[in-house]
């Protein structure tokens, strides 16, 4: 396995591959060693992600197929947002290519092959299949994406279940950001480490901006770098950079409860100061930048005068603001004080009842006999309160987050968790991370244990969780002491007492 580091200051670099461009030689390329038996193997796998008005994402991705389980490779499915039209498609292409008589034929994707699926209010997947896919053939397809999101920018993969022979990410600066960028290969910080760099994120939020930029430059700006470089942190400002990964092994599976992209290299940004006039055309960006974007209309957004700024000045939020931002915000800190329906609930906890774990139970059976999830995950209520009572119907959000509104009118101390599903691999608990979590259960507290609750688990036992809480950490929202909290098994005898639910 092989990575090169470099800055490069011109737009005019070759790329290693460009669509419509295979050499016969790529048709005898073969997976060897621990990955002789692979399915497919991915030929090169190139991105670019440049800012200005928008977040143009481009990416060309080249397989060739093996055998028949590499078929599955042939089918496509790209996830984007449609919400306040936060992503748009500048170009999509995709072609199959097939030794023939020992002539190569292309097989094109055509327009009329590509679907738009729905997946909720949010998200949608542009999906396609490439024509004529067999064993031995060649697969490529290339897109860009612009996107309205330039503070926490999507993350890039290096590594897949299948072996990867060429990986390479390019990314732009433009002057008035800067962004920490970091280069993750399968290490994580012992706490000394987490302390040091804690420090310089500290020395990076009190230093002056001219002060920064010249002691970062003298360092090529990097902030901070484990020993042995397998976990580096950049804050960039207005320059070019491209990392290259070579001959990666396929991994698909790893021991434990953690996901295996969080074995995998990669590289994450996230948007760390930004200041300046901003051209008009640039603005629109702004509106992803507020506290409430993920609940309100575009409409409602672009008609907000105070909205849309002629001079922006952004600065990542530490976790303690990040907090308080919550605990204000209308669908979710405000849900946890709105009315709810307090007389049916004393009818069906009892009134007389002074057993805090009975009672915890009462509440816990309450939300699941008359409120029902829509199956969808989310970190803010979609609906004002006021619906969400109406037509007892939501999303984990609005379910758990009543949980708690019910348990503390129950008289329990009660408070939300933020979860990152193991899924979608462990949180980022350095500095709070836009939209990182997606996912929010209840943590109460009986004589000075903390019981976990998940209203959504399709397990008739409040003692199940479900199985992508396990595994991961959740961020405790609360005016005192917030933090974090580890979600372990409840079946696993040899975790701490303190998160595992025995009434």
């Amino acid at each position: 396995m092989l990575s090169t580091f470099g800055a490069f200051g011109g737009f005019g670099e070759k790329y290693p591959i460009r669509f419509g461009k295979i050499s016969i030689s790529e048709f005898s390329v073969l997976p060897r060693g621990i990955d002789s038996a692979a399915p497919a193997v991915v030929l090169c796998d190139l991105g670019d992600i440049e800012i200005s008005n928008r977040t143009f994402y481009t990416r060309h991705t080249r397989i060739r197929i093996m055998n028949e389980a590499g078929l599955r490779y042939a089918s496509v499915e790209i996830p984007f947002q449609t919400r306040n039209r936060h992503d748009d498609f500048y170009e999509l292409k995709a072609r199959t290519v097939v030794l023939e008589n020992g002539k190569m034929q292309a097989y094109k994707v055509l327009p009329g092959q590509i679907e738009n699926i729905k997946i909720n209010e949010r998200w949608s997947i542009r999906k396609f299949t490439f024509p004529h896919a067999k064993p031995g053939a060649i697969i490529e397809y290339k897109y860009t994406l612009a996107s309205l999101d330039f503070e926490n920018l999507d993350t890039w993969y290096f590594q897949r279940e299948i072996p990867t022979l060429w990986s390479e990410l390019r990314f732009q600066v433009p002057p008035p950001f800067v962004y920490l960028v970091t280069f993750e290969n399968n290490r994580t910080l012992t706490p000394e480490e987490e302390q040091g760099f804690g420090n310089r994120l500290q020395w990076l939020y009190e230093t002056g901006q001219r002060r920064r930029r010249a002691e970062l430059a003298g360092n090529h700006d990097l902030l901070f770098a484990t020993p042995e470089n397998r976990y580096k942190v950049w804050a960039m400002n207005n320059m070019r950079k491209k990392i290259v990964m070579k001959n990666l092994p396929g991994l698909s599976d790893v021991a434990g409860e953690q996901s295996v992209a969080d074995f995998y290299p990669r590289v994450r940004f996230d948007l760390f100061e930004s200041s300046g006039n901003l051209p008009r055309s640039f603005r629109r960006l702004l509106l992803t930048t507020r506290n409430d974007y993920e609940t309100r209309g575009e409409w409602t957004l672009m008609h907000d005068r105070t909205a849309i700024p002629g001079y922006i000045h952004f600065r990542l939020k530490t976790w303690s603001q990040f907090n308080a931002v919550l605990l204000d915000h209308e669908r979710f800190g405000k849900y946890l004080m709105k009315y709810a329906p307090v007389g049916q609930l004393k009818d069906s906890i009892g009134s007389e009842s002074r057993d805090e774990a009975k009672r915890l139970v009462s509440v816990y059976q309450y939300i699941k006999n008359n409120f029902r999830w829509n199956g969808e995950l989310n970190m803010y209520a979609n609906q004002e309160f006021k619906d969400f009572i109406r037509n007892r119907t939501g999303s984990s959000a609005e379910i758990n987050l009543m949980l708690v509104n019910l348990l503390r009118h129950a008289g329990l101390k009660a408070d939300p968790l933020l979860v990152r599903t193991k899924d979608l691999g462990m949180p980022e608990k350095m500095y709070p991370v836009k939209n990182q979590f997606n996912h929010v259960i209840a943590v109460a507290e009986i004589r000075g244990k903390q019981f976990l609750l998940d209203a959504t688990s399709n397990s008739p036992d409040l003692k199940k969780l479900n199985q992508k809480d396990i595994g991961t950490q959740g961020w405790i929202v609360r005016e005192k002491d917030p933090g974090w909290i580890e979600i372990f098994s409840q079946e696993d005898p040899g975790k701490p007492d303190d998160v595992l639910f025995r009434l």
